[in-house]
């Protein structure tokens, strides 16, 4: 059936979604024997994601595939980490990509126009002597586009005129991506926590299993186990200062402190006494808030900080200094920063034994 062979390559289709609903699957249909190879591809998914960054595209079995996907979703929210949500998305938005690039643009446009609400026409020109066989109205490629840093996705380097911006097949496949990114994270990241048949529970194991093994090797070194405050980045020694200070502080710079200091391991006592000094404190309200934040509490998801261009956009990073123009999150400065300690301190150390051996040996003399 070709619907649903579209809706087995892009399930964030209205088609795919009807598809599923008209199945009216429930948790035990699926844990029975007739949908192991959908609950098996749906875990391979999710492991792809995390091992390859990218989720294959298996079409030969379009039920299978369509099937697959929303099982998947399911294991990720019941995971409940947030950076397995955006690699999981990111992972679908890619296999997406790698399929829309080989797409017509009849058929680039229908997507766009039915899924996401984009304006946009098929009018062909050559620019350079590459053809833009496609027209974006520029409020939609500006929201899509902002978060492009390379300067071809600049508007001021586009070709645009009366509100149209050009754009090639693969180029406006690229923006999709963005689309399907986002639109797969907000279902992911919809908190879960119900239990499963045991079937189902088994494939999730295997994938918690997976991305712990993994975790510290994708995101990075991992933390140490003591807090080093020589290490943390200038936007949070400017939070945490000015709560000291008894600056009243605004919801991102205590989200941003307090997220930090969660992640680096810093114990929830030592946090709330960080804010004894606040206007209208009120202990049992801060601590429930901290213990959220750091997944104890109410949804159970640990929050990780906001992004550095988050961080920006609110006003909270302040004073960047060298390390800031390598990094792109606060923990990524943090990691590099106790690295460089660490690598002092060891250097430091081997120099003071060097220098101590002559003096061993001339006393055992």
């Amino acid at each position: 059936m070709l619907a649903e062979r579209e809706a087995a390559k892009y399930p964030f289709l209205k088609v795919g979604l009807n598809l599923l609903e008209a199945l009216d699957l429930q948790l035990d249909d699926l844990a029975g024997p007739t949908y192991t190879k959908m609950v098996d591809r749906a875990k391979d998914r999710v492991i792809q994601a995390i091992l390859k960054g990218e989720v294959t595209a298996e079409l030969a079995d379009p039920q299978t595939e369509l099937l697959s996907y929303p099982i998947a979703v399911m294991f990720v929210s019941l995971v409940g980490d947030q950076f397995l949500n955006r690699r999981y998305a990111l992972s679908e938005a890619v296999r997406a990509y790698n399929l829309l690039q080989q797409e017509y643009e009849d058929k680039l446009i229908q997507i766009a126009s039915e899924e996401f609400n984009w304006e946009i026409r098929k009018e062909p020109e050559s620019l350079d002597g590459v053809m833009h066989n496609l027209k974006m109205i520029f409020n939609d490629y500006l929201r899509v586009a902002a978060g492009f840093h390379e300067a071809k996705w600049k508007l001021v380097n586009r070709k645009m005129e009366n509100g149209w911006v050009s754009l090639t097949g693969v180029e406006a496949a690229r923006l999709l991506q963005v689309e399907v990114e986002k639109w797969v994270n907000e279902r992911v990241a919809t908190p879960s926590n119900f239990p499963l048949p045991r079937p189902l529970e088994i494939r999730l194991d295997e994938i918690r299993k997976v991305f712990a093994e993994n975790r510290s090797k994708l995101s990075g070194s991992s933390l140490p186990d003591e807090v080093i405050n020589e290490a943390f980045p200038p936007c949070i020694n400017y939070c945490l200062e000015g709560l000291l200070a008894g600056r009243r502080a605004s919801h991102m710079e205590r989200f941003a402190l307090t997220s930090f200091l969660v992640n680096i391991g810093m114990p929830i006592d030592q946090m709330v006494s960080f804010y004894t000094d606040v206007t209208d404190f009120d202990e049992s309200l801060t601590r429930y808030q901290i213990e959220h934040i750091a997944g104890l509490k109410g949804n159970r998801t640990k929050y990780t900080p906001p992004t550095c261009s988050t961080l920006r956009t609110h006003g909270v990073c302040r004073n960047p200094d060298s390390t800031c123009k390598k990094i792109s999150h606060p923990l990524s400065y943090y990691r590099r920063k106790v690295w460089v300690i660490q690598k002092r301190a060891e250097e430091k150390a081997a120099r003071e034994a060097q220098e101590a051996e002559p003096l061993n040996k001339t006393t055992e003399e």
